[in-house]
């Protein structure tokens, strides 16, 4: 049974019969959006544009997203009186899951009997919320917080496409065609049981 099978976007080069002008037009464009475009016909302002709007999304929801985190570590440690320095992410998970240290530990030890993971007894660990609202309020700002950090990885996803759509775009440009065909070709790791898929694109 293969465990995964990963789709993976691969560029491959300009097809020969490209002229030098495509193949340059092609990387110039896969380098820096439009710069392709401007190699050829001096325009291409548009995807340096988009790529300007989508990096600054990125740096926004990056921003947006470190924020989130400073504002329910320190609502965290006013209304549970937790310590979040140096503490990992599952720590952070406990606290919007469990009302105190108490119920967590309790739960761990029925779950999982002797070898439960429990949080050791002093200060640094400890954490009681003075009421559910207050719990459940914790867990809106992380969730943004989380949110955020998703967003901001799906607009480099964006960036990627930017060039891939922008080197596209330049390389049909300067080779003066717009015949483009599409293949789909297979890749097989056996040892990794992973199968690979190359959308292949020539010009």
């Amino acid at each position: 049974m293969l465990r995964s099978i990963p789709l993976l976007l691969l560029l491959i080069l300009p097809a020969s019969t490209f002229a030098s002008k495509a193949q340059g037009a092609f990387w110039r464009s896969l380098l820096v959006p439009g710069w392709g475009q401007h190699y050829t016909t001096g325009g291409g302002s548009r995807f340096l544009v988009t790529e300007l709007a989508f990096w600054g999304g990125y740096w926004g929801f990056e921003r947006l997203g470190d924020i989130r985190r400073s504002q329910y570590r320190t609502y965290a440690a006013e209304h549970a009186g937790a310590r979040p320095g140096g503490k990992g992410g599952v720590y952070f998970e406990d606290l919007g899951f469990y009302q105190s240290r108490l119920e967590h530990n309790q739960f761990a030890r029925y779950k999982d009997g002797p070898e439960a993971e429990i949080y050791p007894l002093g200060a640094d660990f400890f954490w009681e919320w003075d009421q559910e609202a207050s719990r459940e309020r914790y867990r809106e700002l992380r969730n943004s917080s989380a949110s955020a950090g998703r967003q901001a990885l799906f607009v480099t996803g964006l960036v990627v496409v930017n060039h891939l759509v922008s080197a596209v775009h330049a390389a049909r440009l300067a080779a003066g065609t717009d015949e483009v065909t599409t293949e789909l070709l297979p890749s097989f790791e056996p040892d990794a049981n992973r199968v690979w898929l190359a959308l292949v694109r020539r010009f």
